[in-house]
Order: C-alpha cells, then sequence, then structure tokens
C-alpha cells in the first residue's frame, strides 16, 4: 500500500477543523467526568450505560432494557441528521465530525511534530535505518500508543463510572471485561488511526460509496471549477511557452499535497474524498501569492458551478423536497420519543396465571391459581405496594418471597426496593362455591403509596 503523508496548511478551513477537534476531544474525554446527583441509589455519572444494572442514564432520564426503543430513536434521529447534513453539505461529518477523522488528523500531527514537515517525512521512510531514524519512529509510535490508550480509557468511562474505572485501573483491581476492552480498544486504535489511516474510509467505512444517493445538483461539495483552471498553466507550457491563454491552476500540485486522503480534486467528486476542505486553503494560498481570485477549489453544487459559470449571481438553495422531507422526519422522530418520554412511567406491573391446570385442588376443599407477577419500580424510593382480590368474595392472597409472609391474607402489603425489577409468585384461593359481583369481573388490584 502506498503511504500518503499530507502537508501541513494554514487557512480558514484549517483553522475551523482545529477548533472542531478541540471541542470534539474535550467533549469525548469530559463528559464521562460530569457528575449529575440522582439518589443514594443510582450512579451520580451525568452520562453512563451501566452494563451490570442494564441502565442507561442521561441526565434526569433513566432507561431500561425494554425502553430500548428511545435509543433506538436517537440513533435514527442522528441517521436523518446525517442524511440532511449531506444532501445539504455533503460530506461535512467526514471531514469535520467523525471520530476516525478526528484522531488520524492529531495522530498526523504527532507523526510531523516529531518527524518533521511532508518532505522530512518522505526522506526519513527512504533512508536506511540509524540511531536518529529510529529514535523518531520509536517516539511517534509511543505517542501514538498513549493517544490510542487514552482514546480506550475515554470510551470505557462511558460504560464504567469513570473515577471508580480510574481508581481500579491504578490500583490493578480491573476485572476482566474491562482491562480486555482497554487493550482491545488500544490496539485497534493503534492500527486504524496510527497505520491505516485513509484506507479505513476507503475499503472499510460504507458510508463513502452510498453518499451518491443522498447527493444532488444542489449539495455543496469541495469542486474544482475546471472553467476557470483549465487549460493549466503548466501543461500549455510544455508545448508552447509563447501561449499566454491559460487558466489560473499552475498545476504546483499543493491541493494533492495536503489532502489527507491523497486524492486529487481536480478529477472531480470522488469517493475518497471526505470533503475536508483543506485543498481549499492550499489552493487559495497560492492564488493570493499570484494576486488571482480566491476559490478556484471551493464548496460548490453543480447548479452553483453553472452558474458561476455563465457569470450569473447565485445561491445555495437549502429548502429542497429532499431537505424537507429528512426535517420532518427528523421532527416526528423527536416529537414521539419526547412524548413518550413526558409520559414514561415509573412503575411497571405484570401479571401473568402460571401454565398448568386451571385451577389446583387443594386438601380443605378450596381451589387455588398460582400468578407470576413482574414488578419494576423506576423511582429512586422505595415504593410500598398492596396487591388484593377484587370481585370475588372471601379470595386469600400470599406470595412465596420471604418478606411477604407465609400465611393467606386478603391484602398483601410489602415493599419494592428504588429502581428493582421483582419476579414472584402470588397464591391465591378460594372456596370452590365462590360468588362474584354483579360486573361478573375478577381482578387482581395493585395499590402503591
Amino acid at each position: 500500500m502506498v503511504k500518503i503523508y499530507p502537508q501541513s496548511v494554514v487557512g480558514r478551513y484549517r483553522t475551523i477543523k482545529n477548533r472542531a477537534n478541540i471541542v470534539l476531544l474535550l467533549f469525548y474525554f469530559l463528559t464521562p467526568w460530569l457528575r449529575w446527583y440522582r439518589d443514594e441509589n443510582a450512579p451520580s455519572q451525568a452520562i453512563l450505560i451501566d452494563l451490570p444494572t442494564r441502565r442507561a442514564y442521561f441526565f434526569n432520564i433513566e432507561i431500561w432494557p425494554e425502553e430500548i426503543f428511545y435509543i433506538m430513536t436517537i440513533l435514527i434521529i442522528a441517521a436523518f441528521g446525517l442524511f440532511l447534513f449531506t444532501s445539504i453539505l455533503g460530506r461535512i461529518w467526514c471531514g469535520y465530525t467523525c471520530p476516525h477523522t478526528v484522531f488520524v488528523d492529531l495522530f498526523i500531527k504527532v507523526e510531523t511534530f516529531f518527524q518533521g514537515s511532508r518532505n522530512s517525512r518522505i526522506a526519513l521512510d527512504k533512508m536506511p535505518m540509524n540511531s536518529s531514524k529510529l529514535v523518531k519512529k520509536l517516539l511517534t509510535h509511543l505517542v501514538w500508543g498513549g493517544l490510542s490508550f487514552l482514546f480506550a480509557f475515554g470510551w470505557i468511562c462511558y460504560f464504567y463510572d469513570a473515577p471508580s474505572f480510574c481508581h481500579d485501573l491504578f490500583l490493578g483491581r480491573l476485572d476482566t471485561a474491562p482491562r480486555s476492552w482497554l487493550f482491545g480498544l488500544t490496539f485497534t486504535t493503534y492500527i486504524l488511526a496510527g497505520l491505516m489511516r485513509e484506507k479505513v474510509c476507503t475499503h472499510i467505512c460504507p458510508y463513502g460509496r452510498f453518499q451518491p444517493a443522498m447527493l444532488d445538483n444542489d449539495s455543496l461539495t469541495v469542486t474544482y471549477h475546471s472553467w476557470r483552471g483549465e487549460p493549466r498553466l503548466q501543461k500549455i507550457l510544455n508545448k508552447n511557452s509563447k501561449l499566454k491563454n491559460f487558466g489560473d491552476c499552475v498545476d504546483c500540485y499543493r491541493c494533492v499535497a495536503v489532502c489527507p486522503m491523497g486524492i486529487d480534486i481536480r478529477d472531480g467528486l470522488q469517493m475518497q474524498c471526505i470533503g475536508c476542505g483543506l485543498c481549499i486553503d492550499a489552493c487559495d494560498s497560492v492564488m493570493s501569492k499570484l494576486n488571482q481570485p480566491l476559490g478556484l477549489i471551493s464548496y460548490s453544487s453543480i447548479n452553483l458551478t453553472e452558474k458561476l459559470k455563465k457569470g450569473l449571481k447565485a445561491q445555495v438553495k437549502l429548502i429542497r423536497p429532499k431537505t424537507v422531507l429528512y426535517t420532518l422526519l427528523i421532527l416526528i422522530a423527536a416529537t414521539i420519543i419526547l412524548k413518550n418520554l413526558l409520559d414514561k412511567s415509573i412503575f411497571v406491573l405484570s401479571i401473568e396465571r402460571e401454565r398448568g391446570p386451571l385451577f389446583t385442588t387443594l386438601p380443605d376443599g378450596d381451589i387455588r391459581n398460582t400468578y407470576n407477577v413482574y414488578i419494576a419500580n423506576k423511582a429512586l424510593k422505595v415504593k410500598d405496594i398492596c396487591l388484593e382480590i377484587r370481585g370475588v368474595t372471601n379470595a386469600l392472597i400470599k406470595g412465596n418471597m420471604m418478606h411477604m409472609g407465609n400465611t393467606y391474607q386478603k391484602k398483601l402489603c410489602f415493599p419494592i426496593e428504588a429502581d428493582s425489577e421483582n419476579r414472584f409468585k402470588v397464591f391465591i384461593k378460594t372456596k370452590l362455591d365462590i360468588s362474584v359481583d354483579s360486573e361478573k369481573k375478577i381482578y387482581l388490584y395493585c395499590s402503591r403509596y
């Protein structure tokens, strides 16, 4: 595989990319350390996916396993949001906010710091191994390994209380699962961000392959304006140095040198292009030195380019059937999840009759039914509940838990622990010759206080 050596560049989009990287890295590493007081029975981490207890905490929201549709709806909103931004701004996600892009950019900065500029790195790789090369390579890979470890540490902190994880890590008390994830993620991050880099985007990530389905003639992508740049100066000078009719492109290959994907944007829109805009900064720096108008390479759409080519006034068209549809779908999904959150119940009760005979006849002549009861108390406080039979006279009830007692009674009262799931059996007995109320309804009634 051919290694790509991206050249450093300074410009507007490089600055935006740097600031986006800082914000995203701070968000990623600091979010698990945010505290959110709930109750002594619940974790105090603001955002936590607690796998042992099968809970997900997002500030004041607690998601239980049966509420997985909340997460699915959030993923649907994120997907349509990605489609919306792609239809308007092309692969803006890939160029500025994709975690892989952010860490690859960070790894390249480390490589540049220890090994020098693009030309220095190329020369270093071509020279035979010596002490200077060994030190530079070793330092680069050690820092890469450290950054990979930090990424893995930050990721696990979303599934493990961050202070506790840090404490257990330094004391060597980690269980097998978090330790395996820590070293596994460290290894994969080192391989993907340090060694494979752009090959992940080209050969592993499917986004670049299905992005044409989301683009249209009004989608903004990184575009080389061939109508202005062609014919290139170098091509004409090679054929006839006396000709003066040439385009603005001087064929300096700066746009290719700075591209982290190693493509030539002058060949048109390509699957490998992640829309980072670094080639725009490189081209603008050359155009400014030549006193030529900027924007030979810019974010543009097919329709926008055609209008600029004809000298017409051009505007970005944001409101289109596709963008309106994506926006409506996002609003519908957001409304659904908001309504469900507002109507979210903190108490769940499910009762099912145990499989078997319709009833069991006891030695004293009474009949008995057995029911499986599931009660979930999603509140952060203990709840006292009572189960009683309504609609039939002389019915008695008892449970099979120790704290429920071992005698039949008219009303079964017991506490339900905070933030807990409870499964137990209840036995209901009555006389064979029962009398039912006038409404002909028999039901198990639950009251809580």
